[in-house]
């Protein structure tokens, strides 16, 4: 079994608590600016609106702010799939229910629930248990892990907002390389069942300025991140800037994103790397 905690340690944290205020900024600026008939334009969230997502957003904001609550994934109560579809259910509930809160006040909300977020996630301690992140593995993560995938979770959903609007997407370094980083912390369990010998190992390139190359190597007990050496390696895997986080998020299917993947070496150590996912979702 992948183990969150171990995934974690492979490679240096990552402290996204200086840009969460930025990329909220960026969002409450936009959304400030829309007309009344921009919060009813479809998003590709099925069934939600760009109202929607941001009352979503709002949704995880509150539930930062709540009480602690013991995490079934944590607990292995649940198998991930389970754990997936009570999530969604939970989402879509909240979204039903607050669907009465107008956009003028769910501006304001969300600039002073983005606030007290930012002042709590201030206070942690980056490596004591946070919420589990269980698309990296089974059991606890450290809060920093917690905190850069409630990051790439605020940037996905803001995409889709401007996607929705026709706005161009926050692809720039600053912002959305340190989803890539985050990402990769999926690689370990998708390559889980992968059979190679030891010392094996796989890279994966993102091309573009925000990308970068991200290595796994079979370990005795497990796949394991670290550190690029420049080396190579038996397989390299290598996807557009553009399609990856997308199809790692559920948002593109690897018949669509197939175009924009190329894999040298052992094909069957490459196609597991297309198969990642970076996000809690019954999507197969």
């Amino acid at each position: 079994m992948v183990r969150s905690w171990d995934v974690a340690a492979d490679l240096p944290p990552i402290d996204v608590r200086p840009l969460l205020p930025r990329e909220r900024a960026k969002l409450l600026e936009l959304l400030a600016g829309l007309e009344n008939s921009d919060w009813t334009r479809a998003t590709v969230c099925p069934g939600w609106n760009v109202h929607d997502v941001a009352l979503h957003l709002l949704g995880n904001d509150i539930g930062r702010l709540g009480p602690p609550v013991q995490s079934e994934a944590r607990s292995g109560k649940l198998d991930f799939g389970s754990l997936a579809g009570s999530i969604e259910q939970s989402n879509e509930d909240w979204v039903r229910a607050a669907r009465r809160i107008p956009p003028s006040l769910l501006v304001e909300f969300l600039a002073l629930g983005g606030s007290r977020v930012d002042a709590a996630f201030a206070r942690l301690d980056m490596g004591a248990e946070g919420v589990a992140v269980a698309w990296t593995g089974t059991g606890p993560s450290p809060y920093w892990l917690d905190v850069a995938r409630e990051y790439t979770e605020r940037w996905v959903h803001h995409q889709q907002i401007r996607q929705a609007l026709g706005r161009p997407a926050l692809l720039g370094r600053r912002w959305l390389h340190p989803v890539l980083a985050t990402f990769m912390r999926a690689l370990p369990l998708a390559y889980e069942s992968v059979p190679a010998t030891a010392g094996t190992r796989v890279a994966v390139v993102v091309d573009g300025a925000a990308g970068g190359r991200w290595l796994i190597r079979r370990d005795d007990e497990r796949w394991s991140l670290i550190a690029d050496d420049g080396r190579p390696a038996a397989t390299e895997v290598r996807m557009g800037v553009s399609i990856v986080w997308r199809l790692w998020t559920r948002l593109a299917t690897v018949d669509e994103a197939q175009a924009h993947i190329t894999i040298a070496g052992d094909e069957n150590l490459g196609v597991p790397a297309a198969r990642v996912v970076a996000v809690m979702t019954t999507k197969p």
